[in-house]
């Protein structure tokens, strides 16, 4: 009725007050007189609802609405933020017996939280809110994708099951004394009950869910995998028995399982992920094994005999799934387990890639989905080392389709695709011709983002070392145009302009004079790093960069650096040489200080009477150079 519609909505208005002024004012609600009542009143309304949650599992169509929920959820919470709350906990370095924080555990502890009350609300949420609702069963039958979507969020605030879970586990945290030994106990001898009545099915599954809920707190009193192992449930007709065994078993196996037995736990695992398992299992069950595989303590060898069967139920799941959120979720496992098993999974890359093409195609207008892909691709590549090399002609389309700054989709693919194409180059032992295409993205990737230009760098360092020649013959103009507009940007901070000169050192070691002397001159390099040294108008961090390029130009390239040099106007060069000399004390790094060293003494070569005239200069700067490497003892010691 109206009335009574409105009478829940002036009674949800009192529960968002309460809750807003226990948020904020913590200790003033405990210590309030009326607190008890309020608190009594909203768990007789629990308690008054408690049978609507166990309808028949197998009639949910008749089961009783439940009208007063979010009633329900206000009331757990409020008592939720009493159970465990930071205003209430005892600082026991403070020995006042007056403070807020003792007096409010005084009243929690002596009227509101009473162990006979501890004992009831922990009966009252295992036995009718904790366990799953007819509707999860129904949901199971109609759509099990979305119900697994909605049992991963966190909306507990819409939902009285969940609501329920959270202040369950925080009264078995805050109440172990009380009440974990009497839980264990429970697990051990509650749950073999056979029935199959509608009372024992929800008080098994109250236990089960209680079990992996608070697998923190039992660990130290819980043999879970001999209590597994005692209770043959994978063998139940029930499905939501078996998904609450997959359940269990991820929410154990990070907190306390034998690592000798984790072969067990693959095998039940993988039983509950055959085909012929609800698709709600069989997607549980690898999530929980995907959580086995991502533990600390996981043994790629041990898992050996169970990779093929493993691949075989996520490729099965793939097949069987139709959300996109749900596909996501099995590429990642399988991330997961391919970044785990390495080398082991050369035998099942095919398999694995010949599920690239359809799962792309699934996911054109899912872009987060594309993401999960490339990484699984990533990882895989990075797994097969050098025999990756034979795929790369297979993945440049999906790297090129990342990287197309045309297409809007790149704004969420490009570091993924970045990544890839990194990872390809770095583990290739040659570049396929598909692959040296894609350099032709590289100057325009170059201009993209700073966010990204530190793996776009990497990519031209890794091109370079592993086929330099066949890339510069064919790229290098564009390369070192773009790499020049790099290094001629103002705009830039100082460590990428940093960056982007060790790109450009890292392309003078490896390509020779003959194939890099043309594109390098055309790109009018040497002349900016020139003029930026002589006209000193950058700080010194960011003319040692440009210093620094020259002296490996003229170490790697001395024809070319004195032929430059020697067409310079003496005063120019004589500026050069005087400001670069006066950059020596601002070079850090040894290394770097010894190739300046060898590179004024390649300016000596030139004619140019500029250099030659700051000639004194460099001498200093080479006895300092041959004192600390111990060469001078080669001309004192007769």
């Amino acid at each position: 009725s109206n009335d009574g519609l409105l009478l829940r909505k002036i009674v949800l208005l009192y529960g968002k007050m309460y809750l807003e002024f226990q948020k904020y004012h913590a200790v003033r609600f405990i210590t309030m007189e009326c607190v008890k009542k309020i608190l009594e009143w909203y768990w007789v309304q629990i308690l008054s609802e408690a049978p609507k949650m166990v309808s028949s599992p197998t009639d949910p169509e008749n089961a009783p609405e439940l009208v007063l929920g979010s009633l329900l959820i206000q009331g757990m919470e409020l008592y939720k933020n009493v159970v465990k709350n930071f205003f209430y906990a005892i600082d026991e370095a403070n020995t006042e017996p007056d403070n807020d924080a003792r007096r409010c555990r005084q009243i929690i502890d002596g009227e509101i939280l009473v162990p006979n009350f501890v004992t009831q609300m922990a009966e009252t949420l295992i036995n009718y809110y904790i366990p799953l609702k007819a509707k999860d069963l129904e949901m199971w039958q109609d759509d099990p994708e979305t119900w697994m979507v909605e049992e991963d969020s966190d909306y507990w605030s819409f939902d009285v099951r969940r609501s329920a879970e959270r202040l369950f586990v925080d009264v078995v945290d805050q109440q172990r004394a009380q009440i974990v030994q009497q839980l264990v106990h429970m697990l051990w001898h509650n749950t073999n009950d056979a029935s199959n009545s509608d009372a024992a099915f929800f008080h098994r599954e109250g236990l089960y869910a209680a079990l992996g809920l608070c697998a923190n707190q039992l660990y130290d009193s819980m043999d879970f995998c001999g209590w597994l192992k005692q209770h043959p449930v994978v063998d139940s007709p029930m499905g939501a028995v078996k998904w609450r065994v997959a359940w269990l078993i991820g929410k154990w196996v990070p907190v306390k399982f034998p690592v000798e037995e984790r072969g067990y736990a693959y095998s039940v695992l993988l039983q509950l992920a055959h085909r012929e398992e609800p698709l709600i299992v069989r997607m549980e069950a690898l999530a929980s094994l995907s959580l086995c595989i991502d533990d600390w303590d996981f043994d790629a060898e041990q898992f050996k005999p169970f990779l093929q069967p493993s691949i075989e139920a996520m490729t099965s799941v793939l097949n069987d799934v139709t959300m996109a959120e749900s596909r996501m979720r099995i590429v990642n496992f399988m991330s997961a387990l391919v970044c785990r098993m390495q080398r082991e999974i050369m035998p099942f890359a095919e398999a694995i890639l010949q599920l690239i093409p359809p799962l792309w195609q699934s996911a054109l207008q899912e872009n987060l989905y594309q993401t999960t892909i490339l990484s699984l691709v990533t990882k895989l590549v990075e797994a097969l080392g050098t025999h990756s090399t034979a795929i790369q002609q297979f993945i440049a389309p999906l790297v090129q389709h990342s990287i197309d700054l045309s297409d809007p989709a790149h704004v969420y693919l490009i570091e993924d695709g970045l990544e890839l194409w990194l990872a390809l180059i770095r583990n290739g032992t040659a570049l396929d011709p598909s692959m040296s295409q894609l350099a032709k993205s590289i100057p325009s990737l170059l201009q993209y983002s700073t966010e990204t230009l530190k793996k776009v760098l990497k990519i031209i360092e890794s091109c370079v070392l592993i086929d330099g020649n066949a890339i510069f013959a064919e790229h290098g103009s564009a390369l070192l145009d773009g790499l020049h507009n790099l290094a001629s940007d103002n705009g830039l901070a100082v460590r990428a302009t940093a960056a982007g000169y060790v790109t450009l050192n890292v392309i003078v070691q490896c390509i020779p004079l003959d194939v890099c002397q043309g594109p390098l001159v055309e790109s009018n390099l040497l002349w900016t790093a020139f003029t930026r040294v002589v006209e000193r108008k950058e700080a010194a961090i960011v003319l040692v960069h440009h210093a620094g390029f020259l002296a490996r130009v003229a170490v790697h390239y001395p024809s070319l650096f004195a032929e430059f040099l020697a067409s310079q106007e003496a005063l120019l060069a004589k500026a050069f040489v005087e400001n670069w000399v006066d950059l020596y004390d601002d070079v850090g790094q040894v290394a770097q200080r010894r190739l300046h060293a060898i590179a004024f003494a390649a300016a000596i070569a030139t004619t140019n009477d500029g250099v030659l005239h700051s000639l004194p200069l460099m001498v200093p700067i080479w006895n300092d150079i041959m004192s600390n490497t111990g060469s001078s003892q080669l001309y004192f010691s007769d």
